[in-house]
């Protein structure tokens, strides 16, 4: 994880000199923001490199839940993003924009996706990872990704009049439904998930010897 390491400290002194030389350069969609927007990414990605899961064998037995390597992964990347965003948030130095909560077209699409990502072995980013190791099956991914982003685009009219405009229920988030602080809803959120990885990290760990059985015994 050296490398790792060198690239997020690489990608945040840049990021870093980048804002700092640009006053509010954190969101938005001018060119000072798709550079930290550009640099995060090569970060993230090289972080989903380095934890194997632009693998399609990694992806599909956590699926299966045979190696929860990437799901451990995923859930510790759920909690620094969360903390860090409201941090961000509660220091002006960004605005975070709450979602519409449209059930029925969140769970729809949440069935879609994890349907998609276990036929494919990819989620959208991993894809892409996958796709510059020069991957044929990511880039055929990535590729079906585009088509569907298009046909939703095309049909926008029809899918927003059957799963997004019935059970919509506005920009509602767990901070103003309960009456605290954005920030203090991260923190809790994100111990709940470490708590989680360790519980996931322990009983895997307490599976192995009974999974591996006794060393140096070999089926004939």
């Amino acid at each position: 994880m050296t490398m790792t390491a060198y690239i997020i400290a690489a990608t945040h002194v840049l990021a870093q000199a980048v804002s700092e030389s640009f006053p509010g350069a954190v969101g938005g969609t001018d060119a000072r923001a798709l550079i930290i927007g550009l640099l995060t990414g090569i970060a993230f990605g090289a972080i989903l490199q380095r934890v194997g899961a632009s693998s399609y064998e990694m992806i599909v037995n956590m699926l299966r839940l045979k190696d929860l390597t990437i799901m451990k992964f995923l859930f510790l990347a759920i909690a620094v993003g969360s903390v860090g965003m409201y941090i961000v948030d509660a220091t002006a130095v960004a605005n975070i924009g709450i979602a519409p909560f449209y059930l029925l077209g969140i769970v729809v699409g949440g069935l879609i996706f994890g349907a998609g990502w276990a036929l494919a072995g990819y989620c959208p980013g991993t894809a892409l990872v996958a796709m510059a190791e020069g991957k044929s099956d990511a880039a055929i991914t990535v590729l079906g990704g585009l088509a569907g982003a298009l046909t939703l685009s095309l049909a926008w009219d029809w899918v927003r009049s059957l799963l997004i405009d019935p059970l919509n229920y506005g920009s509602v988030s767990i901070p103003e439904v309960i009456g605290t602080r954005p920030l203090l809803v991260a923190l809790v959120f994100a111990a709940l998930l470490v708590i989680l990885i360790m519980w996931l990290d322990r009983a895997v760990h307490e599976k192995e010897p009974e999974a591996g059985g006794k060393p140096g015994l070999m089926k004939p």
